[in-house]
């Protein structure tokens, strides 16, 4: 009788001890607001651009390092609108950003998660514009003045109630955007170093 009890505890207690093992595998979409400026200065100036109001949208992947702990790497495709305003004109570059960043799952509740996250992200160039009162300018190519590519730090935490998450984050450029002596009347003179800040809010979802 005893054995047939501990049988039926171990069988009951089972879907338990799966359910509050970490998943392996998230797959995930976030979409929001990109609150975008850059940070420049030169022999000149220094300073930044007001901001900008871009847009952010993600396919994420979080996979599971370790079997009993919520220790993930993210990673995934996102979709970035950034930029700044200055004297009347709008640079509105837009960029596909790879990351590979480390964030950990803690657990509140049975159906909270508060999950910070570090780590860092390639980005490259795919077009923008400079908008100005009379006309549009390309940001990239042969007729453009940014580096197509970048490289940034991210840093941000993430609320998940279930499967419906908020994102709050950070990106900071850390690559000089300008490839050398600027060809465009755009930026102020004796302008050396151009690089891309943003804080970003977006819902998503995890599959």
């Amino acid at each position: 009788m005893k054995k047939l009890l501990l049988i039926l505890c171990t069988l009951l207690a089972a879907p338990v001890l799966r359910a509050q093992q970490p998943e392996k595998n998230i797959l995930g979409v976030r979409a929001g607001a990109e609150i975008a400026y850059i940070r420049a200065w030169g022999e000149y100036v220094h300073g930044t651009t007001e901001p900008r109001i871009g847009f952010r949208f993600a396919v994420t992947d979080q996979i599971l390092l370790w079997q009993q702990i919520p220790l993930y790497v993210e990673t995934g495709v996102h979709f970035v609108s950034r930029g700044g305003r200055h004297a009347g004109t709008s640079f509105r570059p837009m960029y596909l950003q790879i990351p590979v960043m480390l964030t950990y799952r803690f657990r509140l509740g049975r159906q909270f998660r508060i999950r910070p996250f570090a780590g860092a992200a390639y980005g490259i160039g795919i077009g923008g514009m400079a908008r100005t009162a009379e006309d549009w300018i390309d940001l990239f190519g042969d007729s453009g003045f940014l580096r197509r590519s970048d490289l940034y730090m991210l840093a941000g935490v993430e609320a998940s109630f279930r499967r419906v998450c908020l994102r709050v984050g950070i990106d900071v450029g850390c690559r000089n955007l300008l490839p050398g002596e600027i060809p465009t009347p755009l930026l102020p003179s004796g302008l050396s170093q151009f690089h891309s800040r943003s804080i970003s809010i977006a819902l998503g979802y995890d599959f």
